[in-house]
C-alpha cells in the first residue's frame, strides 16, 4: 500500500503500487480501487518485478463512482493556460489533457513527458446512467451484478494506463512497434501467428509452445523491430472448445479466476515455458477452415494484410489513437516507422496462410507449422498439409 498526493486537490490518497517490466519498459502503476488492483496483479503477474530504477512509465488511476464533472475548467487552473487542439484535447509543449478518451467517454487522462519518462494520470467516472437519477436506479436494479459490471471496465483501463503508455515509450525510445500476433519461440526461430480475433491464434500458439524446446512469447501482441520480436505478456484466453482441442498441452496452464471477454477463461503459462523474444523465422495467418491448406503469400500481400488486421483489432486501433494524441507533445513519426518495419518483417521471412481443421489434433497442427518453417519452400503454388 502506498500513499501519494493528488496533485489537483493536494489531498493524500491511498493507492496500491504495482511495478513491473514490459519488454524492457519499467512501469509503476498506482490505483485507489482495490478490486482493480487485484485484477491488475493477476493480469500482470508474468511481468511483475521489483522497481530497481526510475520507471519509464508512471501511471495513476483514480476511480470515481458517479457522473464526470460538467465544467472542465473547474478541474484545474492549468487548463486555461493550454492550447485547445481538439474538442477534447488540450496541450502545451510537454503536457496534455485528454477528455472523453476515444470510445471510453468516462476516462480522462493527463500526460507529462520529460527526461525520457512518461507520466500518466487518469480519472475514471464509473456510471450506469447518463444522469444521477438514472445511475442510481440502474445500480439498484443491477446490484447482484455489480462486481461483474465493474470488472468489464478493468481490461480497457489497464490498457490505457499500463500497456499503451509502455508501448508508446518503446516505440518512441527503442523503435519497437506492436502488432496483433501471437509469438512462439520454437528453438529454430520465432513463429508469428497473425490475424484478427477468433481465428485460433491463441489456441495454436499454446499448441506450438507445447512442443519440445518451444516457449511462448505472447498470445495476442508482440513488439517488433523488423524481424526482432519481443513478447507482450498477458493471460492466454481460451474458450472451452480450445481447451478440449489442446488436451494434454493445456494441462500445464495455470487458470485465473473469473471469465474474460467472449466468455473465455484466462490462463498463465508456466514460467519455464515463457520466452522474452527472438528472431522471427515464419509469419503465418491461421484460418479455421473446413479443409487443411497452405497458401504462400507475397511479402507485399502479407504486409498489407498485417497492416489491415492491426486496424481491425479494437485494442490496437485504440492504441493508434492514443499514440496519435501523444504526437502533440512528442512528435515521432510513428505511423511511417510502423509501416517501414512491417515491410522489413514480411520481406525477410516466409509468409503463409494456413487452414487448420477441427479434425486435426493440436500436436499435428503445431508440427505441420514447424515443418513449414524448417523447410522454407519457395513462395510458389500452394500445397496441402
Amino acid at each position: 500500500m502506498d500513499k501519494s498526493t493528488d496533485e489537483r486537490s493536494g489531498k493524500e490518497m491511498t493507492a496500491d503500487l504495482i511495478t513491473g517490466c514490459l519488454a524492457g519498459a519499467q512501469f509503476a502503476f498506482r490505483c485507489d480501487a482495490p478490486d482493480l488492483c487485484d485484477y491488475t496483479r493477476i493480469h500482470l503477474a508474468p511481468s511483475a518485478s521489483d522497481q530497481t530504477s526510475a520507471p519509464a512509465v508512471t501511471a495513476m488511476l483514480r476511480w470515481h463512482d458517479g457522473q464526470p464533472p460538467a465544467n472542465r475548467a473547474a478541474l484545474s487552473s492549468e487548463l486555461s493556460g493550454l492550447q485547445r487542439l481538439d474538442r477534447d484535447i488540450y496541450a502545451s509543449n510537454d503536457r496534455l489533457w485528454w477528455f472523453r478518451v476515444d470510445d471510453l467517454r468516462d476516462l480522462h487522462l493527463r500526460f507529462a513527458w520529460a527526461d525520457n519518462g512518461l507520466k500518466v494520470e487518469g480519472d475514471f467516472y464509473y456510471r450506469l446512467g447518463n444522469t444521477r437519477a438514472s445511475d442510481r436506479i440502474r445500480r439498484v436494479r443491477q446490484w447482484r451484478r455489480r462486481r461483474a459490471l465493474r470488472q468489464r471496465r478493468f481490461s480497457t483501463l489497464l490498457y490505457y494506463l499500463v500497456y499503451y503508455p509502455c508501448w508508446w515509450w518503446l516505440e518512441q525510445m527503442q523503435d519497437l512497434h506492436p502488432i496483433h500476433a501471437a509469438g512462439v519461440d520454437t528453438g529454430d526461430g520465432v513463429v508469428l501467428l497473425a490475424g484478427a480475433s477468433g481465428v485460433g491464434k491463441s489456441t495454436l500458439a499454446v499448441a506450438l509452445a507445447g512442443l519440445p524446446g518451444a516457449a511462448l512469447l505472447s498470445d495476442s501482441f508482440v513488439l517488433h523491430h523488423g524481424t526482432k520480436v519481443f513478447g507482450v505478456r498477458e493471460p492466454v484466453l481460451l474458450d472451452d472448445w480450445s481447451v478440449r482441442w489442446l488436451g494434454a498441452q493445456a494441462r500445464d496452464l495455470r487458470r485465473i479466476d473469473g471469465r474474460f471477454c467472449l466468455d473465455r477463461e484466462g490462463y498463465h503459462p508456466p514460467s519455464a515455458g515463457i520466452a522474452d523474444g527472438g528472431e522471427a523465422a515464419l509469419l503465418v495467418f491461421p484460418r479455421r477452415a473446413p479443409f487443411a491448406f497452405v497458401r504462400p503469400l507475397s511479402a507485399t500481400e502479407a504486409c498489407q494484410r498485417l497492416s489491415a488486421v492491426d486496424l481491425i483489432v479494437n485494442d490496437l486501433r485504440r492504441y493508434w489513437a492514443f499514440a496519435a494524441v501523444l504526437e502533440h507533445v512528442a512528435p515521432g513519426g510513428l505511423v511511417a516507422q510502423r509501416e517501414r518495419h512491417l515491410a522489413q518483417l514480411t520481406a525477410a521471412v516466409p509468409c503463409y496462410e494456413v487452414g487448420v481443421t477441427a479434425e486435426m489434433t493440436s500436436t499435428a497442427a503445431a508440427q505441420s507449422i514447424v515443418q513449414l518453417m524448417r523447410a522454407q519452400p519457395p513462395r510458389a503454388a500452394g500445397a496441402h498439409l
